[in-house]
């Protein structure tokens, strides 16, 4: 029968390797440094991410830049409010400064923000024709209720298992079909950077 390892035994197994290579654990550092930059960038809106990158040593600029990359692409998903789209103006400030290709990573995120106003308005619109198709079925159950209950009873579709359950499998589907597409805009993106 195998060992069974606690989670520290398991961390200790992965961080060994990082702990006696210390470049690996300067790369590790500095790919940190260059996601704590995305922070800084959403924390101030002033924060001058170019002039930030400038400061890093050359010698780790290269692993700086990586880690701003992952996090900035981490941060790509489809929006679920039109809140959510303020997030890809920032997010094109730190693609834009990675840019091997400035003008064609305008043009993507441009392409990017209708994607996904696309995206909120399919979603809505999906929202509205399950509320309007379910709309008889729930009246017929609220008075199913009322007259059980002896007074009037009034139901959210939104807290009604079958409809959740409906709208769940159908929001499903809408997402598979565009985090397809967002998956062929993530591998334009990265061949537009300079990492």
């Amino acid at each position: 029968m195998g060992e069974i390892k606690s989670a520290l035994e398991i961390a200790l197994e992965r961080t060994r390797d990082v702990q006696s290579d210390p470049q690996a654990l300067r790369r590790h550092e500095a790919r940190t440094e260059g996601k704590k930059m995305l922070a800084a960038l959403r924390e101030d809106r002033e924060f001058d991410l170019h002039k930030a990158l400038k400061a890093v040593p050359r010698e780790r600029r290269t692993w700086v830049r990586e880690g701003l990359y992952e996090a900035a692409r981490g941060n790509l998903s489809l929006p679920q409010s039109e809140l959510d789209l303020d997030r890809l103006d920032e997010l094109g400030v730190v693609f834009l400064e990675l840019a091997r290709d400035r003008g064609g990573v305008k043009q993507l995120m441009t392409q990017l923000r209708e994607f996904f106003s696309q995206y909120l308005s399919n979603r809505q619109q999906l929202i509205e024709e399950l509320r309007r198709r379910y709309e008889p079925r729930l009246k017929q159950r609220q008075q199913q209720l009322s007259q059980q209950y002896g007074r009037e009873v009034r139901i959210d579709p939104a807290s009604d298992p079958e409809f959740s359950q409906v709208l769940q499998e159908n929001l499903g589907q809408l997402q598979g079909q565009f985090r397809t597409a967002l998956e062929e805009v993530d591998n334009h993106l990265r061949n537009l950077m300079d990492l």
